[in-house]
């Protein structure tokens, strides 16, 4: 099946200065950043029902996969500011999420782990995530799927390097 050229659907401009010009609704950048959002947005609606935010559930996908991280190397693998995280790490721990205890190391490390209750989110809220993708890429075909990953990375790896 041929890619839709065209783009996504764009959101509704209510007069022509309200709103961007169609040569902005068509830049890489405008185009990432609505489907960003609209991907956010569908998450958030799962993620609601079991008292998830978005950042938080950003934190649990990387402490899935890698629990003892101190701050800042979380941070670095979320691509975001420490001090953003502070009030996220907050939250979850009084949620009973995450633990956050001294390095035996270094004293001056903190390091994150989950809890029993993180840890079990993942079986319940991972397929959310998969659901999402289908839905994001309902209509691809499985080669296009793949180019389309390929391509995302690829425009990453040149904004970061």
């Amino acid at each position: 099946m041929p890619m839709n050229v065209t783009g996504p659907r764009q959101p509704a401009v209510q007069d022509d200065t309200s709103g961007p010009d169609q040569h902005e609704t068509q830049s890489l950048g405008y185009l990432a950043r609505y489907a960003h959002r609209a991907f956010v947005k569908a998450l958030e609606r799962e993620l609601a029902q079991h008292g998830i935010l978005t950042a938080q559930w950003s934190v649990l996908r990387i402490l899935w996969v890698t629990e003892g991280l101190t701050q800042v190397e979380l941070a670095e693998r979320m691509r975001v500011e420490k001090a953003s995280l502070t009030g996220v790490l907050a939250g979850m721990e009084r949620g009973g999420l995450i633990l956050r205890t001294r390095n035996a190391d270094d004293r001056r490390k903190i390091n994150i782990r989950l809890t029993a209750r993180g840890r079990r989110l993942k079986a319940e809220l991972l397929p959310y995530a998969a659901m999402i993708n289908r839905r994001a890429t309902r209509g691809m075909s499985e080669a296009e799927i793949v180019l389309l990953r390929k391509l995302l990375a690829t425009v990453t790896e040149n904004l970061e390097h």
